[in-house]
């Protein structure tokens, strides 16, 4: 069953004067194009692929096409759009022409919902040229440029803008919550006419004011400050007195973020550890006296449980423990005889880093060694197995020098996971993680590794890690470390703790104040601090994973566009972008608005038909009990949206019918002894 996000937000509106402010602004292209919510196709396409450059913002950076006087550039919106104005600057004489529809067979044939909005406008060089119309909704939108009088079509710049009319102010994180004597920065953002939230971009100024002043209090730069336990209200407008925003204050002795639904994760487990002492039946950890690879698993297991505050279960659902080795000398699978060889201790010829010939010299330094990560998956059928859902990741558990990395990413869309990433095996159309382990270390290793591969998702997550940033982000915050931002110690990273002066410095004694605390909350970072040290993970190197890994969000919802499960970007990177951005629910917390509807409302899906996002609106009259779900023709229920108790107030889902065949559906809203079904159509 496909799973849903539900994040609650709420919007109020103060009065019944709330003022109107209309603005215009730029449709991130680029990021829609790197998201995978925009398609682009360009005909012919532009000299070294330089699409990227007509949506970077800025037009003295050119796509060019020097052999050709005409390009057409087809932008599909799978969300859909809404734009106002078009702009095109170009570094060549010609015209323009803009075309949009809601299908590819309207634009293709002009008929249907398609437009010409633009046709043939002549357009000057290397200044903007623009056309401003009325809001224009669409899924399809075409520019076609021509150079007629040389071959020659230099394009630098493209911009969609949508107008925007904005009616209120969101607070968040919403609802505030402090404890007495902390405070909480507080953050705004705009909200449309259609409930959606946008970055506060305004010039004018901010109030802030709070009803009950002994139970806290607010600071004209919105901190607002735990009085006493109790609860009141946070209200916000513009200076202009345009724009309000209000949402109810509670303070509280203390309170931590409830913790996220449990992700089973499954686990194919490779053993590269055969027998090479065959007379007396000796695997390669018997002959040195290392960890049973086994009993490292098994502890493992455990500990992800505890230190993921059970947010992750791994659960082995295979086992390859055979004489296959993917380890590579030259290119050239080993054997087990050749490991015999280097791992016979009599032989000496395991260890010795500036000793030629030995497997420490032959990896470390001639880097002569190396893991096949495609030869593993496909004598095991990793591929077929990670894209069905058969296994969600590997952990392989090696010999010392096997040329494996801790962490490795496969995948079409692999990024970094403390290792380049393998883009180009093709019998993967989803990621797959393999964890790389030795059983010649312990348990602690073995998190130390996975950290890394936390730090890599959560890097790539929020797109930067600068922990010195004048405006961190949630990921910098959590990883600052008194070395760095005095005062300012978080958590720490991997490599150091809050007070670490140096990598692995997981015993200094050195008394350091921290933050650390305040992360059983999040997204409520509060001012709280405490001093500690190391005793504080037992001055030990398993001591400071488990609290490390203990301290990271593993809580429901979305804080500015991240899960406020940070373990989910871990075990499955993907499923936690789409869960992130799949699904907005909206509620209007305005109950003294005579324009809210008495009773329950469903919506028709927009757009309709659609291919293949589409939204469905609802109203909720009074807290209640719903569920939303979805039928095919033959009654059959495809995918069950959302179940569970829900405020009053309008509420919006994001459904995605990419894996579902073009034909009639139906989605049905019921709750009490209310039910109302209404039908979509899915085009592909």
């Amino acid at each position: 069953m496909k799973k849903i996000l539900f994040i609650l937000v709420l919007f109020v509106w103060m009065g019944q004067g709330t003022g109107q402010v209309v603005i215009e602004e730029p449709i991130d292209v680029a990021a829609g194009l790197a998201a995978g919510t925009i398609q682009a196709t360009v005909e012919p396409p532009f000299t070294n692929d330089s699409l990227t450059e007509v949506f970077d913002g800025n037009p003295l950076t050119e796509a060019a096409l020097p052999d050709t006087n005409t390009v057409q550039i087809t932008l599909h919106f799978l969300n859909g759009v809404t734009f106002s104005t078009s702009r095109v600057y170009f570094w060549n004489t010609g015209t323009w022409t803009l075309e949009v529809a809601d299908y590819l067979e309207d634009l293709e044939n002009q008929s249907g919902s398609y437009q010409r909005l633009v046709d043939q406008q002549v357009h000057p060089a290397f200044s903007w040229d623009s056309l401003t119309v009325s809001p224009v909704s669409t899924a399809y939108v075409r520019l076609t440029a021509t150079n007629p009088q040389t071959n020659g079509v230099y394009l630098g710049e493209w911009e969609l803008r949508s107008r925007l009319t904005l009616t209120g102010l969101y607070i968040y994180p919403y609802p505030p919550r402090v404890i007495p004597g902390h405070s909480l920065q507080l953050k705004v953002k705009l909200v449309d006419d259609q409930q959606r939230l946008h970055p506060y971009t305004l010039s004018d100024p901010l109030v802030w004011a709070v009803d009950d002043l002994s139970v806290a209090t607010i600071s004209e730069f919105g901190r607002l400050t735990g009085v006493s336990t109790g609860n009141t209200r946070v209200r916000v407008q513009t200076a202009s007195q345009s724009l309000n925003g209000e949402a109810p204050v509670s303070v509280v002795t203390d309170f931590t973020a409830p913790r996220a639904e449990t992700r089973v994760v499954k686990v194919a487990l490779v053993l590269q550890n055969p027998v090479i002492d065959s007379t007396n039946n000796r695997r390669i950890h018997q002959m040195w006296g290392w960890n049973d690879p086994y009993d490292l698993i098994s502890q493992l297991l455990e500990e992800f449980r505890q230190i993921s505050h059970g947010v992750v279960d791994f659960q082995i659902v295979e086992i390859h423990d055979d004489a296959h080795i993917f380890t590579a000398l030259d290119g050239q699978l080993m054997s087990v005889d050749t490991l015999a060889y280097y791992f016979t201790p009599a032989n000496q010829m395991l260890y010795g880093r500036d000793k030629d010939g030995t497997l420490q010299n032959l990896a470390e330094v001639q880097g002569r060694v190396k893991f096949d990560y495609k030869a593993m998956c496909d004598q095991y059928d990793f591929g077929t197995k990670r894209n069905s859902g058969a296994i969600d990741e590997v952990w392989v558990y090696s010999f010392p020098f096997s040329g494996m990395y801790e962490s490795q990413l496969m995948g079409p869309n692999a990024f970094w996971w403390n290792s380049p990433p393998i883009r180009d095996y093709d019998k993967l159309e989803k990621l797959l993680s393999v964890m790389g382990w030795n059983y010649e270390r312990g348990v602690a290793e073995a998190l130390h590794s996975f950290g890394h591969r936390m730090e890599s998702a959560m890097w790539h997550a929020y797109g930067r890690w600068q922990t010195d940033h004048e405006t961190p982000n949630s990921w910098e915050l959590f990883t600052r470390i008194d070395r760095d931002v005095p005062g300012g110690a978080h958590v720490g990273n991997v490599h150091f703790p809050p007070n670490g002066q140096s990598d692995y410095d997981y015993g200094n004694t050195r008394v350091v104040v921290s933050y650390a605390d305040n992360w059983k909350r999040y997204p409520y970072l509060l001012d709280q601090t405490r001093r500690f040290n190391c005793d504080e993970w037992q001055c030990s190197h398993l001591g400071y994973m488990r609290w490390w890994f203990k301290k990271i969000p593993h809580f429901q919802g979305v804080y500015e566009g991240v899960l406020n499960n940070w373990w989910l970007y871990a075990v499955d990177y993907e499923e936690a972008e789409r869960l992130a951005r799949e699904l907005e629910v909206t509620r209007l917390d305005n109950l003294s608005n005579p324009s809210l509807p008495r009773g329950f409302i469903l919506k028709q899906n927009w757009p309709n038909p659609f291919n293949p996002v589409t939204h469905i609106k609802f109203f909720v009259p009074h807290k209640s009990r719903i569920t939303l779900e979805i039928f095919n023709v033959l009654g059959q229920r495809v995918q069950l949206l959302y179940t569970g108790e829900l405020e009053t107030g309008w509420y919006q889902v994001t459904v995605d019918g990419s894996r579902w065949g073009s034909g009639i559906y139906y989605y049905r809203l019921r709750a009490d002894d209310f039910a109302e079904t209404r039908k979509m159509l899915l085009l592909k």
